[in-house]
């Protein structure tokens, strides 16, 4: 469990320094105008996958975060509906905003981290959840499948790099960045990474 809260961690990391990035770069203004500017080649801004990504790991970091006590240890914390989202709004366009929903989570995650140890937590790696998607453009019902938190925080963790490299791609083709401007590693796949270093 540790290794999945550790990824997510890092990648929130990621997500915050680009921000912070964007803002010494360009000013509080032109980041905000460059976090909601389209990239024509992706069809999408840095805010748009980031509020999408974040939607993933938020629930899953909540979900994971209410167990309680050790009598809900084998009980179904609850479930996960990842395509009821919000599209649009605050989280797409306001930076700041998006920035502190990063590090909100952090927090959760943080806390989760800490107390995977404690006797009286009740979460485990195989604790039950309950997951949902619509998986058919032509059927509104979304289809449930049995998993576990530590598995659908290890699939945040996935799903969020292939987002960032989307940003990867706005970031250099959109927003006026260059490659050494990005944090190291920023929208890689760890096995792409790994990788790579065998070829070194």
């Amino acid at each position: 469990m540790r290794a999945v809260i550790k990824s997510n961690l890092a990648i929130l990391s990621q997500k915050i320094a680009l921000l912070d990035l964007l803002v010494s770069k360009h000013g509080a203004t032109k980041a905000s105008d460059a976090f909601q500017k389209t990239c024509p080649i992706v069809g999408a801004s840095i805010g748009q996958h980031y509020r999408h990504s974040m939607d993933h790991v938020e629930l899953a970091a909540l979900v994971a975060s209410s167990a309680q006590d050790a009598s809900m240890q084998q009980q179904q914390l609850g479930d996960l509906h990842y395509d009821l989202r919000v599209r649009g709004g605050t989280l797409e366009k306001d930076l700041v905003e998006s920035r502190k929903r990063l590090s909100d989570v952090s927090d959760v995650l943080k806390s989760l981290n800490a107390t995977i140890d404690d006797e009286n937590t009740a979460i485990t790696t195989a604790t039950p959840v309950t997951v949902y998607f619509n998986l058919a453009a032509d059927d509104a019902k979304e289809i449930g499948l049995p998993s576990t938190v530590e598995r659908e925080l290890g699939f945040c963790a996935h799903h969020a790099i292939h987002h960032l490299a989307m940003v990867r791609i706005i970031c250099l083709q959109t927003v006026g960045l260059n490659e050494a401007d990005l944090p190291e590693g920023f929208g890689r796949a760890p096995s792409t990474i790994l990788f790579d270093k065998k070829q070194g």
